[in-house]
């Protein structure tokens, strides 16, 4: 005699009595496994490699159209004072 009703098989699940504990987001906090330290040469040679990616983007200076749109918000934020 069939019912249409679904029948779990498997345990449930084990509850812990303890809450989950979440950061000041209010994610949840997971568990980290033990720490990995970079050795100070990789960490020279990562900031040297990024010095050099970033040193060229801010030699390439601000595009003009950028430059006028802060110069016109600039210029309202001076007419509503």
């Amino acid at each position: 005699m069939k019912t249409g009703k679904t029948v779990n098989i498997e345990p449930p699940a084990p509850k812990d009595d303890k809450p989950e504990a979440r950061d000041p987001m209010g994610r949840p906090v997971t568990q980290r496994k033990s720490e990995v330290r970079l050795g100070r040469e990789v960490q020279a040679r990562i900031g040297q490699q990024l010095r050099a990616m970033y040193d060229d983007v801010v030699s390439e200076g601000v595009p003009q159209h950028i430059t006028d749109l802060v110069r016109r918000l600039s210029d309202q934020d001076d007419g509503a004072a």
